[in-house]
């Protein structure tokens, strides 16, 4: 478990530094939450011996990450709780700011000074401290740390969770649960933590290099890991919804090409926007294909409503089929007006299992219409255009 949480888990915090990074120059909750992962990659990045090793190299402070570890700690439970802050959108925001930079900039302070002036530092490493903690000045350090990091956690998860009550249903959602579970496994690995150091007390066994053996075990590894996989599932999930309708626009624009193609070319003046040259390529193109996706539909529409106008009267026998029925008779009379418009003749007559309203009454229903339409286009003789 430990080389997981060494090696992964820091690699995980600062893909999410590097990723939101643009956002941080957006908005003031954005840059409160790019800080927190910047504050908990750093403090995770100290647990890697080879890291630890060259910090206290550097600052010739055999225990340094310690400090280094708790002072990150602090920060990031500050920067979350100025994130949910800024999100819950509360009145007196900017006063309240102030006052949590304060505390936390005093905890990190008192953190320090306890740091240089009254822990023992006769074993190297950020674990030196475990052969300590019945000193006092151990006890009042922790004290200081715990007491920081579950009061920024306690709040942090009562305003996640009070902000997940007000949204409805959906990603957005479960972003903010998993938000909320981060900070309420925060407040546990706080609590188990406490509870673990005082049943084990003082660490009596050494290495073979002369240092304490960590106190620690399975869940105080696993806790940690929990908290960073649920930040990193909040703050991925929201974007992935837009990541999804990405790609379930670019495989709707896909599907309706064929007959978009050969609609515009019939009747080219329903172009909206600029027309891509071939199929392939659209899917390099950037920008809202969302927009894209409803312009094809209504230039589909328009183009099947003007050679609608151009076709006789509707066929005898009107028929009461289900959907599919309708829509492979559109599909199959879009095609023959396809090609009687190539030969310069009118549009055939307009199929019995058709009427002039024929589609979805909003642009959702219409696009999902014409995929349909599309679908049974594509199935009908004359072949499928893919360029």
């Amino acid at each position: 478990m430990r080389p997981l949480f060494e090696w992964l888990m820091p690699l995980l915090a600062w893909s999410v530094v590097i990723w939101r990074g643009p956002s941080a120059f957006s908005t003031r909750a954005n840059r409160a939450l790019w800080a927190t992962f910047v504050a908990g990659a750093i403090g995770l990045s100290t647990r890697p011996p080879r890291i630890a090793h060259f910090l206290e190299s550097v600052t010739g402070i055999g225990d340094v990450t310690m400090l280094v570890k708790h002072l990150a700690g602090v920060a990031a439970a500050s920067f979350l709780l100025d994130y949910v802050h800024a999100i819950h959108k509360r009145p007196g925001q900017e006063r309240a700011a102030r006052r949590r930079l304060l505390f936390t900039g005093s905890a990190m302070v008192v953190l320090t000074g306890l740091f240089v002036f009254v822990l023992p530092h006769d074993y190297a490493g950020a674990y030196g401290i475990d052969a300590h903690y019945g000193h006092p000045g151990v006890q009042l350090y922790l004290g200081v740390f715990y007491a920081v990091y579950a009061a920024a956690s306690v709040q942090a998860t009562v305003l996640f969770w009070s902000n997940r009550r007000r949204l409805a249903p959906g990603l957005l959602r479960v972003g903010v649960t998993c938000l909320a579970a981060a900070t309420a496994n925060g407040v546990l690995y706080t609590l188990y933590r406490i509870y673990f150091i005082l049943r084990e007390g003082d660490s009596t066994v050494l290495d073979a290099d002369g240092n304490p053996v960590p106190l620690t075990d399975f869940v105080c590894e696993l806790l940690p890991a929990v908290t960073v996989v649920l930040l990193v599932l909040g703050v991925s999930i929201p974007p992935t919804r837009a990541l999804v309708q990405y790609f379930r626009d670019q495989y709707a624009l896909w599907r309706l090409h064929p007959l978009w193609a050969d609609l515009v070319t019939a009747v080219p003046h329903v172009v909206l926007g600029t027309p891509a040259t071939s199929r392939v390529r659209e899917l390099f193109a950037f920008g809202d294909r969302s927009l894209d996706v409803a312009h094809r539909a209504f230039a589909i529409r328009d183009a099947a409503l003007v050679l609608r106008d151009d076709s006789p009267a509707e066929g005898e026998g009107v028929r009461e089929g289900v959907a599919e029925v309708s829509a492979r008779a559109e599909a199959e009379w879009l095609r023959a007006s396809v090609r009687h418009r190539a030969q310069d003749l009118p549009a055939p007559a307009l199929p019995g299992a058709l009427d002039r309203t024929t589609g979805g009454r909003t642009p959702r229903e219409e696009i999902a219409w014409l995929l349909k339409v599309a679908a049974f286009y594509a199935q009908a003789p004359g072949g499928t255009r893919t360029s």
